[in-house]
């Protein structure tokens, strides 16, 4: 049976934002929040789930940005995807985000990593630097390569998308002001006073 993380609790990557808070103001490194958004088909530990919404949540150390032939990449400190109607599930396999000229997409962790949901396709990240925030941007996208080696481990289970177009691919970046982080903090950590 697949089992999603319980709404009691407060996610790794939830945390990991609480804990800039408490970074000492000289290091200047930011988090950069990434969302991926889409619909897609496939399985999640051996059992299908058909075409559904899914938004893949990411974040980034800013300073692990690493140039790409055309672009930019930074892989992820944590990443998790939310299925509509299966739940929501940490990615234990790395992953990064990356911009290629007028392209971004979410992939395998690394230099070298493969491809795994590519859109939208804008000129407006021609120009992104991955060092600030941008979108949502909204366009077509696509599926691709969850078969290949590594498999993309989550918390759930082995996850594989079935290779398709996807007509609403929207991905948005954020760097939250610290204002917002402080507020985030101050909420999870009264979350888990209560617990």
């Amino acid at each position: 049976m697949l089992s999603a993380r319980s709404g009691r609790g407060v996610s790794r990557a939830a945390l990991a934002v609480a804990l800039v808070v408490f970074v000492p103001a000289s290091v200047s490194a930011s988090v950069l929040m990434l969302q991926h958004a889409g619909a897609g088909g496939g399985t999640l530990a051996g059992q299908p789930f058909a075409l559904s919404d899914f938004v893949i949540t990411a974040y980034s150390d800013t300073n692990n940005r690493q140039p790409l032939s055309g672009g930019w990449f930074i892989d992820h400190t944590s990443a998790s995807v939310a299925i509509a109607g299966l739940g929501t599930y940490d990615f234990v396999t790395g992953t990064r985000t990356f911009v290629n000229y007028s392209l971004v997409g979410f992939s395998r962790a690394g230099a070298n990593g493969v491809d795994l949901f590519n859109g939208p396709l804008d000129p407006a990240f021609s120009s992104w630097d991955m060092l600030s925030s941008i979108g949502p941007i909204t366009g077509t996208g696509g599926l691709l390569q969850w078969t290949n080696s590594p498999q993309i481990n989550t918390s759930g289970g082995i996850l594989i998308f079935d290779n398709a177009s996807v007509a609403n691919a929207t991905f948005t970046a954020l760097i939250p002001e610290p204002a917002t982080l402080g507020l985030l903090a101050t909420s999870l950590l009264g979350l888990r006073r209560r617990r």
